[in-house]
């Protein structure tokens, strides 16, 4: 068993290189791996231990990321020649296009060196898709055009990408000439073993690009967080192993024309709203998912009271979104007025009153 530590730049970006570790010893055919939140004590944010082997596991990675990179790629005359895509570190994910063809090129550049038995040298400039505070200017004013004054050795910047590559779900929507991209990076709050950590790999199936069309919602990272835990298939599965606690860290890129800027940086338990679903959709998840999906379209704020409720452990805003649903002629079925019961009745809010029968949730004031 050997130990591994992260480089003690960024609590964000360790993190990414925290579960680059992880992915590269699973690949390398480790029978354990465990990730420790460590701190700044030891000089870094995260520890890992795995009997895998590192480097042959890096280079699967590196070399799977490549592939499907270029292979779902397109050549762009008006971006001087480069190969854009979907891949994470491409377009899909980098919203400056200084990086569109830097990144994979400097991946290929490490991943040829790992294959030739080479020693890794040199540095590069992180781009703020993997570091938030990385850029140049004050992240509110919008003009971060390319460039990047903070280097790192080139194995922490590709254990980053294939951390982030694995074990971040993200969303992007596009409306018009802006683009959104939400991340969501799954902060462990303590020991994660190897179980827990192919778990979370779950969590990164998502649905890469969105048009305008009706969806303007998903530009709030809220409920573009809510609409990918609705529709993970393995919501289930990950409740049944990870009984913990899960902090989510979320941050959004945002690009209007030439310019981009971060946004929207916070920090939530997703751990609360994934048993929130988990609750509903297990009674029926075609009906949950109708419901959500029409709230969403049509009053979005219904979602956001839901959203609030669960996380802050206010279950007045339950009644509030169930309220507003009915409002705008949108009907829950029984199923999740029940799911939502129990869901009370389970975090012993004391506002869970038993209502009747017919219709658990009628409770005085919260439902009218």
């Amino acid at each position: 068993m050997r130990a591994y530590q992260t480089p003690g730049i960024d609590e964000i970006f360790d993190l990414y290189v925290a579960y680059g570790y992880v992915e590269a010893l699973v690949r390398g055919g480790a029978r354990e791996v465990t990730l420790i939140p460590t701190g700044t004590a030891s000089g870094s944010y995260y520890s890992v231990e795995g009997d895998g082997n590192f480097r042959r596991g890096l280079i699967d990675a590196l070399g799977e990321m490549l592939s499907l990179h270029y292979a779902l790629g397109t050549y762009s005359q008006g971006e001087g020649g480069s190969v854009i895509s979907d891949s994470d570190f491409s377009a899909g994910a980098n919203v400056n296009n200084a990086y569109w063809d830097s990144v994979p090129s400097r991946l290929r550049n490490i991943l040829e060196k790992l294959r030739a038995g080479k020693k890794l040298g040199g540095k590069y400039p992180i781009p703020i898709t993997l570091m938030p505070s990385a850029g140049k200017f004050i992240p509110q004013h919008m003009g971060v055009q390319g460039g990047n004054p903070l280097k790192v050795d080139s194995l922490d910047y590709a254990l980053a990408w294939v951390g982030f590559h694995y074990y971040t779900p993200y969303i992007r929507y596009t409306k018009g000439n802006r683009t959104w991209v939400h991340i969501y990076q799954v902060v462990p709050q303590e020991c994660l073993n190897l179980v827990e950590l192919l778990a979370l790999k779950d969590l990164k199936k998502h649905f890469p690009h969105y048009y305008e069309a009706n969806m303007g919602y998903l530009s709030n990272p809220r409920l573009a967080l809510f609409y990918h835990i609705l529709h993970t298939e393995s919501l289930g599965a990950i409740e049944t192993v990870m009984k913990r606690p899960l902090l989510v860290r979320s941050y959004t890129l945002e690009r209007e024309g030439n310019n981009q800027a971060i946004r929207s940086y916070g920090e939530e338990d997703v751990g609360k709203l994934m048993d929130f679903l988990w609750e509903l959709k297990r009674r029926s998840t075609y009906h949950t998912v109708r419901f959500f999906d029409a709230l969403l379209k049509k009053e979005s704020e219904a979602i956001l009271a839901v959203i609030d409720a669960v996380i802050n452990d206010r279950p007045e805003g339950l009644y509030q979104g169930l309220r507003i649903a009915k409002r705008v002629g949108i009907t829950p079925p029984q199923s999740i007025v029940e799911g939502m019961e129990a869901f009370i009745d389970a975090l012993h809010f004391p506002f869970a009153l038993k209502g009747t029968r017919e219709n658990p949730l009628r409770v005085g004031r919260y439902w009218s």
